[in-house]
């Protein structure tokens, strides 16, 4: 009797659409078709990119598409592009990939509109490495409806190498919550090695754990500006920065500023100016207050 039922749920339910994997295929200008789901796309290369188009562009409804073991060679824009539209592209996954420099962003993943409370979710990196870039290396970008996106056990190498973009930070969170940002690695970059901002009195939901922030190691020739500091964060309120590693060095500023950031929780990190200065303590500005550190 089991046996029938199962066997009837199966023919209701109706088959399951099978993964499809790509493999060894070189694609110029790529863009995820529109639908695009249950794919692999495993030892890949992604060429082109033009003015404002991402060397791998994702900007149509999409979900569970991973990129394994690819490389996304250097472009006039970014390298990878997220423009996600209502919560439309979810559970994207880039693992063991190589990122060479860009002229812009390494990858940039965005939501609008930025306050609706549908946004990306399910964005992952994992394991990646990503050389220099000109302008910011990763950036998420949008509202508080973009949730449980992941980068892990990745190494930025450096940022804002490209002085024709205002922006060279290594990591941006804006405006985003639910995040994971867990095992990383970042080198000296141009602006602060985290940028890390909220527009709302809400949780923001952050875990920052076990990363080193390695601003004496230095990958690219741009140094660091004098007042960037290693970590710059604005408008945070709440979050869990455990177990990370903070190191400041010439010729950039010291280990962290906050401004009007609340009840973050800091303890349990190593913070080190490597000129045995004074830098070695977070700045707490603009009425920052309840922090733990």
């Amino acid at each position: 009797m089991i046996a029938v039922v199962l066997a009837l749920a199966a023919i209701v339910a109706g088959p399951v659409e099978a993964t499809k994997v790509i493999r060894n295929k070189t694609f110029k200008n790529f863009r995820l078709p529109e639908g695009a789901c249950d794919r692999v796309y495993e030892d890949c290369t992604f060429t082109g990119g033009g003015p404002r188009r991402a060397v791998l562009q994702i900007d149509r409804a999409a979900h569970h598409i991973t990129f394994r073991d690819c490389l996304i060679k250097s472009g006039p824009w970014n390298g990878i592009s997220i423009n996600d539209h209502l919560g439309n592209i979810h559970d994207i996954t880039f693992k063991k990939c190589r990122i060479r420099p860009q002229k812009r962003m390494g990858f940039e993943c965005t939501s609008r509109p930025v306050h609706d409370t549908a946004g990306y979710h399910g964005i992952k990196i994992i394991r990646c490495t990503f050389d220099p870039q000109g302008s910011e290396a990763i950036s998420f970008d949008g509202g508080p409806g973009c949730v449980d996106n992941r980068v892990s056990g990745t190494l930025i190498r450096g940022a804002g190498t490209n002085k024709a973009f205002p922006w060279g930070q290594g990591f941006e969170l804006n405006g985003i919550t639910r995040f994971r940002f867990v095992n990383n690695t970042i080198y000296q970059t141009r602006s602060s090695l985290l940028n890390l901002q909220m527009h709302s009195d809400v949780d923001c939901g952050w875990t920052f754990t076990g990363n080193r922030l390695d601003a004496s190691k230095h990958r690219q020739k741009v140094p660091m500006e004098a007042n960037a500091q290693v970590v710059c964060g604005k408008g945070i309120h709440g979050g869990k920065f455990h177990d990370n590693v903070i190191i400041a060095d010439r010729p950039g500023g010291g280990v962290a500023w906050f401004g009007d950031c609340h009840d973050m929780d800091w303890r349990r990190n190593r913070w080190r100016d490597k000129r045995r200065g004074m830098w070695d303590d977070p700045f707490l500005e603009m009425g920052s207050s309840g922090n733990l550190f």
